[in-house]
C-alpha cells in the first residue's frame, strides 16, 4: 500500500512537470540588434507524457541579456552571431506585459518556452581567453586579433605587431620596431622622430 502511494505521488509530480521548462543550452539562429531580440533553438529534446521525445522548437522574439545599467547608458555589448551558444532561461510568467511596457495579456502560462530570455556565451568547451584569464588572474577582453589583458597591477593591449603596456611606474608603446617608453626617470623614443608644430621646453 505504501509503495503504491509513493509511486502515485511520483507519477503526479512527473505529470505536473511535463509542461514546465526552466533552463536549457541553446543556439542563436537569428539576432536583431535593433530590437535586442533573437530566435533561439534550444538543444536536446522534450519528453512528452506518452514518453515520445521531440526536438525543441525554435523560439522567436527572445530578449538577449547583456551587462547593462544606468538606463542602458552603461553597457558591455558584443556581436552576437548565428551559431553562437547561449543559455535559454524560461521565465515563470508571461513576458508580454514586460516587453510591451505594461500592456496586460490574458495569458497565464507559467514556465512556457514563449517566456524565454537568453544569455549569449554558453559553449561546450573552454576558450583561449578564459584559459588566459585563469592563468594570469586577469580580465581578458578579446575580439579576434585584438586583445586587452587587465591585471590588478598592470594592463596590456595587443594587436598584431603593436602593443601598449602600462603598470604603476611606466607606459610602453611598441609598433613595428619603433616605440616610446615613459617612466618616472624620463622618456625614451626608439625610431625616427618627426614633429609637426612647436616644441616648447621648460624646467631646469
Amino acid at each position: 500500500m505504501m509503495q503504491e502511494m509513493v509511486q502515485e505521488i511520483e507519477n503526479t509530480i512527473r505529470e505536473a512537470t511535463y509542461d514546465m521548462h526552466t533552463a536549457v543550452p541553446g543556439t542563436i539562429a537569428e539576432y536583431d540588434a535593433e530590437s535586442g531580440m533573437a530566435s533561439v533553438k534550444p538543444e536536446g529534446t522534450i519528453t512528452m507524457r506518452t514518453g515520445e521525445k521531440l526536438d525543441y522548437p525554435t523560439i522567436v522574439k527572445v530578449p538577449v541579456v547583456f551587462p547593462q545599467a544606468n538606463g542602458q547608458k552603461a553597457a558591455i555589448a558584443y556581436p552576437v552571431k548565428p551559431g553562437d551558444g547561449c543559455l535559454v532561461i524560461i521565465c515563470e510568467n508571461d513576458l508580454k506585459p514586460w516587453t510591451s511596457h505594461g500592456k496586460e495579456t490574458d495569458s497565464n502560462m507559467k514556465f512556457d518556452l514563449t517566456n524565454s530570455v537568453c544569455i549569449p556565451g554558453l559553449f561546450g568547451e573552454g576558450s583561449e581567453a578564459a584559459k588566459k584569464a585563469a592563468e594570469e588572474d586577469a580580465i581578458v577582453i578579446k575580439n579576434e586579433d585584438m586583445e586587452i589583458v587587465v591585471k590588478k597591477d598592470a594592463m596590456e593591449a595587443k594587436y598584431l605587431e603593436s602593443s601598449l603596456k602600462m603598470d604603476g611606474s611606466s607606459v610602453k608603446m611598441d609598433c613595428g620596431g619603433c616605440g616610446v617608453f615613459v617612466s618616472v626617470t624620463g622618456t625614451t623614443i626608439e625610431g625616427d622622430l618627426n614633429v609637426t608644430g612647436i616644441i616648447t621646453g621648460g624646467g631646469l
